[in-house]
């Protein structure tokens, strides 16, 4: 059965005060059961494709992927960095000062190798002070939770854990964390030496990935080795490049760089150092050029990638992770997704995701209000992040919490502020009473 991710909730982790959850299951209204090509089934859930969130500039939009991308690094990268307590790069929301005192926590619910699993951790002073593992098969059934470097477990159904603990002294079902420092997890200890459920954890870690629309530059590499290596990404970005008038990319790797490198004959150079030293260096240059007809007629003429439009430039660096992600079913968290996009060619992308994908799941931060559109979203996949005006705390909420009717658009409500999730002006209106006539 496919990997998906059910929810994600977190507590006050930079913007975010107060517990919030971005939850992908579709909503239970029978109004909202529109647009069934934008739903995936998986076990008995049926969950979203993707999450468009709007808010308002430094709302705390950036922040929901920062906060999904840390914990994501404090599973698959703490136990990799003993020598380093990645928990203390944790910032929790530092405008009060009962939430300096408070821990920080994270909660993901996803389904991996057709079992249902709900997996936290909280973290205070760059310690670990709870982590907890349920999974579901007929009912959540815990697997162990912790709290601090003690443990209880499930003797039947985490024997995994069973190397990695001892009994805690004058306590029943207690057990004391052995080969886990106080801020590694757990789980990460455990899938190291192949334990089957926290592997199951880490392996559905691997397939979250963090990207900013704005940074998009960084993208091009990934996307241009993917152009040369695979023959059917190359065609299926051909087809959707067609409606740019672009029919072929070039593209070119110019060594700027390359020398041998002689490892020095030393006694005090081990065979381990021998292996890891690079024997070679060099460095590249990927140089992109498109081909268009000219005029109309069958004639080519090819110009560097450099001088076409920032959009789709753009366009053509996001390719890359988008098919990756479709392909392999990840779930793909892009930020400022519509930045140097026109309307159009957002939606475009969008029926393109809903059409292909399978089992990939796409969450992206977005400003253009076109796109709340009934025609391409449901209103389960429309979120906003608003912060308040005196806590200046952030607060995550879907579209579908609110009793309205179906539109075609909510474009207009939003921009009204029916929603919240604007900038400082409280509607429209108020924009408009500042313009100087």
């Amino acid at each position: 059965m496919i990997p998906v991710l059910v929810s994600f909730s977190f507590k006050n982790v930079f913007s975010f005060k107060d517990a919030q959850n971005l939850s992908l299951e579709i909503s239970p209204l029978k109004k909202d059961e529109i647009l069934s090509g934008n739903v995936i089934s998986s076990r008995d859930n049926r969950l979203l494709k993707s999450v468009l969130v709007y808010g308002a500039n430094a709302s705390g939009k950036t922040n929901l992927i920062k906060a999904i991308d840390w914990f994501k690094k404090i599973v698959l990268s703490s136990y990799s960095t003993l020598d380093h307590n990645i928990l203390e790069g944790i910032i929790p929301f530092l405008l009060d000062t009962t939430s300096l005192k408070t821990p920080t926590e994270f909660e993901v619910i996803f389904i991996e190798d057709n079992i249902k699993y709900r997996y936290g951790i909280s973290i205070f002073n760059g310690e670990i002070i709870e982590e907890w593992l349920y999974y579901t098969q007929t009912r959540e059934t815990m697997l162990f939770l912790r709290e601090y470097q003690s443990v209880e477990y499930n003797m039947t159904k985490f024997g995994e854990a069973k190397l990695f603990i001892r009994p805690a002294k004058g306590l029943e079902k207690k057990w004391v964390l052995e080969k886990t420092a106080s801020h590694i997890p757990f789980v990460s200890v455990l899938a190291f030496f192949q334990g089957v459920h926290s592997l199951n954890v880490t392996k559905f870690f691997t397939k979250i990935h963090a990207i900013s629309g704005i940074e998009d530059e960084n993208l091009g590499a990934y996307t241009f080795n993917l152009l040369k290596e695979d023959s059917e990404f190359y065609d299926w970005t051909l087809n959707i490049l067609k409606d740019f008038n672009i029919v072929e990319l070039v593209i070119n790797e110019e060594k700027l760089f390359s020398q041998e490198i002689s490892l020095p004959d030393s006694n005090n150079v081990n065979l381990e150092q021998k292996i890891k030293f690079p024997h070679n260096i060099d460095i590249s240059r990927i140089d992109v050029r498109v081909k268009k007809h000219l005029n109309d007629s069958e004639k080519m003429i090819e110009m560097p990638l450099d001088w076409e439009s920032s959009g789709t430039r753009k366009i053509i660096h996001l390719l890359g992770p988008m098919y990756d992600t479709m392909r392999k079913g990840n779930i793909l968290f892009i930020d400022e997704f519509d930045s140097k996009f026109h309307t159009l060619l957002s939606k475009h992308i969008f029926k393109i995701f809903h059409k292909n994908c399978k089992n990939a799941q796409l969450v992206a931060n977005v400003q253009d209000t076109h796109l709340m559109d009934t025609k391409l979203f449901r209103r389960d996949q429309i979120w906003f992040v608003h912060k308040e005006a005196i806590e200046q705390d952030s607060q995550l909420y879907s579209l579908a919490e609110y009793k309205n009717a179906i539109k075609e658009s909510y474009s207009q409500d939003y921009l009204q502020g029916d929603f919240d999730a604007i900038p400082l002006f409280g509607s429209i209106n108020d924009i408009e009473n500042l313009m100087v006539e």
